[in-house]
Parts: structure tokens; sequence; C-alpha cells
């Protein structure tokens, strides 16, 4: 492997191999090794934002993507180590990034259309069994560039089952019961305790959201008000979407007095996720990379099998968790980014760094 990291070092400029060239190498190694490449699991830290209505949001985990979201505690996330697209704790990594997605063309239409799989464990009991199931829900968002025309919102329930062949062997064992019971967690709100969990195969609980937003402000307000013309007009330099940011953290001042502009810088991540210019995004990661609070661990698989980097823009380890009426997990979150475009495959990726009953490592 020497050979391959001088390589790396001499031509650090060398576009990362394509998709379908990284999935065809996996899929060799794996069936080489005997051993089959599986995508993670999942749980969650808390839920993201705003424009979720109505039983869609309650889940217990969520995760966003540019192209399609996924959710979370991603334990085992594969047999087969990725390939390394970065070097660990690199930064240097999400410049060169920057330079190739700089070169990018700007490809925009009438809509942007962003669909989000909000994916979710939850420990359960039924029969004198005990076990996980997975719970996952979809939205699909139209946000028109005319703020006249209308935002549209789809919002349904897509399944809730067994999460892995061992909880299913667990679930029949039971006696297959369609409705089990959830599991405690210490300190857990009593209705939560008290629920019933339904378990579905089918998408269940379609909801439709069509109207005018007033004055086309995206439903994404963690940065603020912000509509597409306001991403449109972001600056691509580095120094200027800098200074932008900061009439945006001096917006937001008054209702969170405790969050500096450094702290809010790391925030920027967001633009990540939105659709902003590649230059905008290349700003966005030359930003990013200069904050003491951003570290990039290298390659890594998302929960739906993708190669990204894995990157972490704000304090990402030291969380726990309770899974079960007993166990604290320990955990670090993490966001993927796509190696060849910048934007966000998945967000608040939380990874168990203990195993315990009911959950690998």
């Amino acid at each position: 492997m020497d050979e391959l990291r001088l390589l790396a070092r001499e031509l650090p400029d060398a576009p990362p191999p394509s998709a379908e060239v990284v999935e065809k190498a996996r899929l060799r190694l794996a069936a080489a090794q005997h051993k089959p490449v599986r995508p993670g699991r999942a749980n969650r830290r808390d839920l993201a934002w705003g424009w979720t209505l109505g039983a869609a949001a309650a889940t217990v985990a969520v995760v966003m993507a540019v192209v399609m979201a996924v959710v979370t505690l991603a334990s085992n996330m594969t047999t087969v180590p990725a390939p390394m697209l970065a070097p660990p704790g690199g930064n240097d990594a999400l410049l060169r990034l920057a330079d190739q997605i700089a070169k990018l063309p700007d490809e925009r239409g009438d809509y942007w259309r962003r669909p989000l799989l909000n994916n979710g464990l939850i420990r359960v009991r039924a029969g004198g069994e005990t076990f996980n199931v997975l719970s996952s829900s979809r939205i699909d968002l139209w946000q028109p560039r005319d703020p006249g025309d209308p935002v549209q919102v789809e919002q349904r329930q897509q399944f809730v089952r067994p999460a892995t062949e061992a909880d299913e062997r667990a679930w029949r064992a039971a006696g297959s019961p369609v409705t089990v019971q959830r599991v405690c967690t210490p300190g857990g709100m009593a209705e939560d305790c008290a629920a019933k969990v339904q378990l579905r195969s089918k998408p269940s609980q379609c909801v439709y959201t069509r109207a005018a937003e007033p004055g086309g402000v995206l439903g994404d307000r963690r940065l603020g008000e912000l509509t597409l013309a306001d991403l449109a007009a972001l600056p691509g330099d580095a120094e200027q979407l800098r200074e932008k940011l900061r009439t945006y953290w001096k917006t937001r001042k008054d209702s969170q007095p405790k969050d500096s502009f450094e702290e809010f810088l790391s925030t920027s991540s967001h633009l990540l996720e939105l659709p902003v210019k590649p230059s905008v995004r290349a700003a966005t990661l030359r930003l990013l990379a200069g904050l003491p609070t951003t570290k990039v661990r290298g390659s890594i698989t998302d929960p739906l099998g993708r190669t990204g980097i894995e990157v972490t823009f704000t304090k990402s380890e030291g969380f726990t968790d309770e899974f079960g009426t007993d166990d604290v997990v320990a955990q670090r979150y993490t966001t993927i980014l796509d190696p060849r475009t910048g934007t966000v495959l998945a967000v608040d990726v939380a990874i168990a760094v203990e195993s315990t009953e009911g959950l690998a490592k």
C-alpha cells in the first residue's frame, strides 16, 4: 500500500473513483472474503427541522440528504472497509474537494425536489421477546423557484418492521404480532412508554400539502428565513460568504444570544444541504475547512450503501443514549458528503462506539 500512498501524495488533485468503480471493487472484495455487503442500522439523536408535518414526523431518528436521506445509528455500517477517499483528519481534503466542485456546472430548474428518508430504531417487547423494529418515513418536498408557485410536500410512513434477521427471528418467536409494546428508557416520557407500535409492511398515513409559501421562504430556516433567490445571490468567495453569514448571525442574535459568530459559522454546513451554486458549495467547504471544529475522518459507507467522506463540523463525540431499560450506549455523530458534488448524503449519522444487548457496535 506504500505505492498507493505515494501516488495519493504526489497526485492530490486526482479525482476520486466513480461510484460504479467503487461498488464493483467492493463487491469483488466481499465475494473474495465470502462476506455479504450489507447496509447499516439506525437510531437517532434528535429531530431536525420544521416543515415536517403531522404523524409522519413521529419517528425516533432523522437524517437529511440533498439527493436522498437516511437516518442513522449506523452500527456495523459494512462488512468490507470502504476505499479511502480522504486521509483521516486531513482538512485539506475539503479544499481539494472544493477545487473540484467549483468546476461543476450550475444546473437549476423551476423546482427543487428533495426526498428525505427518516429512519430510526425502536426497542420493543412482545410475547416474552425483546427486539428492535426499524421505523421509516419519507418526505418529498417540491420547492418552486417562483414564489408565486405552490410548495408541495408529500409525507408517508414507509414501514415499521423488524430491523435485522435476528430481530425477525425474535418477532416470529413472539408469534409474529402486529402490535408490540415499546420498551421504556430511563427518564422517558410516560406517554412514549405507554405507546403501542403497529408493524406495517406497506406505506400508510399519507399526507399531502400544497400551498404557496408567503414570500417564498424555505421551510429549512436553520440559517434564517431564506428564499431560493437569497441562495442564488450568495457569493462564491469564502471571505465574502463569511461576511454574508455574519449578517444572518446578527439577525438571529437577539433570539439566540449565546450563539457566538464562531459557533454559528460551523452551522454553515447546512448550505451543503440546500440548492446553492457549485461555487457557493465550494466556498462553504473552504470556510469550513479552516474552522477548528471541522474534522475529516476519511471514507465511510452510509446506511444506503453509498460511499462518501465522513466529516464532523461540530462536537461529535461523548454523547450517550438510553437503549432499552438499562443500557446506555456511547455514540458519536457525523455527516457524510458526496465525494463528487460536496452535497450531503446523510447527516446526524449516529454510530455506536460500543456493543450492547440488541445493538451491534
